[in-house]
């Protein structure tokens, strides 16, 4: 049996302060860059990382700085897979003692019960979320920026090591069904093909990976389960002082239930196995209410697919769980005091002035 004590546990990413990741999420980063004809050390301080996350790989960074560096590295290199060919140099060991974990569980759905469940261990940045839909489940992805923006390439890169990731722990058994990406398509998915091996599903209402329900009993070779529980017995109490907020685990089932057409407070309430008295409580702690929530990530969605320009009006309200474009438009107009026509417009407008 492999020794505890030569592991080192370090404090929880929240504990420390801010959304952070370790450096080890960057490995091969630096070869990445100079084979792409960037300089890595010139991008990593643009980006505001310190030199150090080049060859520690406990270094902690912000997720913000992680996300326009990977931004920045595709825009400057021309490279829309960047984040997905920085997945490819990624290894379970990265995980640090959250890989211990991973190996130790018996099956790949403890697994990855696990890696969302420790997951601030490694990034505090990256949100996971595990959900049954019975003969399928969805592995959602949310990366938490402190500003306002996405990060395609986190996301993408984030998708591309997991799936890497269950992969080595069933030796290669694993093999989902489908990825999906909230953003537009790419011009050329050469890379996205060969890294994550799957079909692929772009403009979606979520980032998320697809697989089998059964296939979660797949086991997992190197599994010492009392080693495991050990180790999660540790994890769990350098938690304690750090748990987590329901807000995100609201945001991911609004971001589900929408276009279904059946999002209400019940619904997202029941779907967390909780009453909607108590969820909102929760969220009171947060300045917010689940219909607050709901009407936010809704906006936050509008803005999203008006901005990418890949679907017609009457699809983004069927997506929005609208049951016309015409009470979409009511909807719109309400909460952002202009048409979606007009949105779109100053939105191209911005673009123009800022040469994006």
């Amino acid at each position: 049996m492999r020794r505890l004590d030569a592991l080192e546990l370090r404090p929880s990413l929240a504990q420390i302060g801010g959304r952070l990741t370790r450096g080890a999420t960057l490995t091969g980063y630096e070869d990445l860059a100079r084979s792409k004809g960037l300089d890595p050390v010139s991008m990593s301080r643009s980006a505001g990382l310190p030199l150090k996350v080049l060859s520690d790989p406990d270094t902690l960074v912000s997720i913000d700085s992680v996300a326009t560096l990977l931004e920045a590295s595709a825009r400057e290199s021309r490279e829309q897979a960047f984040g997905l060919l920085l997945a490819e140099k990624q290894r379970v060991g990265n995980y640090g003692v959250l890989a211990a974990v991973l190996r130790e569980e018996p099956t790949l759905g403890a697994a990855l019960q696990s890696l969302a469940r420790y997951m601030w261990v490694q990034n505090d940045g990256l949100r996971l979320r595990v959900d049954d839909m019975g003969h399928f489940t969805m592995v959602l992805l949310e990366i938490r920026l402190q500003k306002q923006g996405r990060s395609r390439q986190g996301i993408e890169m984030a998708a591309g090591t997991i799936l890497r990731t269950l992969r080595a722990l069933t030796q290669g058994s694993f093999r989902p069904v489908s990825v999906c990406f909230s953003h537009t398509r790419p011009r050329d998915l050469l890379t996205h093909h060969r890294v994550l091996a799957t079909a692929l599903d772009f403009s979606q209402p979520f980032d998320a990976i697809v697989c089998r329900s059964g296939d979660l009993a797949l086991p997992v070779p190197s599994a010492d389960p009392e080693l495991g529980r050990a180790l999660k017995g540790l994890l769990d109490q350098h938690r304690a002082s750090s748990k987590e907020q329901p807000l995100d685990g609201v945001r991911q089932i609004v971001k589900i239930l929408l276009p279904l057409g059946n999002c209400s407070v019940e619904r997202v309430a029941e779907r967390l196995g909780t009453h909607r008295r108590t969820l909102n409580r929760q969220l009171a702690t947060a300045g917010k209410s689940v219909s607050a929530v709901i009407e936010d990530t809704r906006a936050e969605m509008a803005e999203t697919y008006l901005a990418g320009g890949m679907r017609n009006f009457c699809e983004v309200a069927y997506l929005l769980g609208f049951t016309s474009g015409a009470e979409f438009s009511r909807w719109f107009r309400g909460r952002f005091g202009m048409t979606a026509s007009q949105w779109i417009s100053s939105m191209r407008g911005e673009r123009t002035e800022t040469g994006r």
